[in-house]
């Protein structure tokens, strides 16, 4: 097998895989696809080669880019003396993984919190003893605090280099075995 049929092949495979864990992010498997090919190929690509590569409608490549854009995965580029918008993608994997959890805490997590809190005003005007009225603040607050918890550990990971990320991560994997 050639060494062009090979890269080839396994640049497919990486595609689909990335297609496939694109749902653990909360995008769609064309969108993961997308990102895939972008960030696989080292090249700015338009969106038409991108329809062409990945055999999907020009509609499709134009809303995946766009989507992929709004959240920072990828950015336009420009190639002197042509009009087309090219895309090329986030290349640091710590910067996208970043990227990733921002959206996620944006999309899953701000709005579960918000919810909780909404949840535990409705029922602090109730008296203690109401029945289940002190189990219930009980439970919410606890899960207030695992967010809080959650949350500082975001913030500080957001801030942090790739090496000071590699390094706390590190310690926290060995403190598990």
């Amino acid at each position: 097998m050639k060494a062009g049929s090979v890269l080839k092949e396994a640049e497919e495979k990486f595609i689909l895989h990335w297609g496939e864990m694109a749902g653990l992010w909360g995008i769609n498997k064309t969108m993961g696809q997308v990102h895939a090919l972008l960030y696989i190929s080292g090249t700015a690509l338009c969106a038409d080669e991108v329809m062409e590569r990945l055999r999907i409608s020009w509609g499709s490549a134009s809303t995946n880019l766009r989507g992929l854009a709004d959240w920072g995965l990828i950015r336009k580029a420009h190639k002197p003396g042509d009009r087309k918008e090219y895309f090329v993608s986030e290349t640091d994997p710590w910067q996208m993984f970043r990227t990733v959890l921002r959206e996620r805490k944006k999309r899953e997590f701000d709005p579960t919190r918000h919810t909780l809190e909404e949840c535990l005003r409705m029922v602090e005007a109730m008296p203690e003893e109401s029945e289940g009225a002190f189990c219930y603040r009980q439970r919410v607050e606890s899960l207030l605090e695992l967010l809080d918890v959650l949350n500082s550990a975001y913030e500080r990971f957001a801030r942090t280099d790739n090496e000071e990320a590699t390094r706390l991560l590190r310690i926290e994997v060995q403190g598990l075995q």
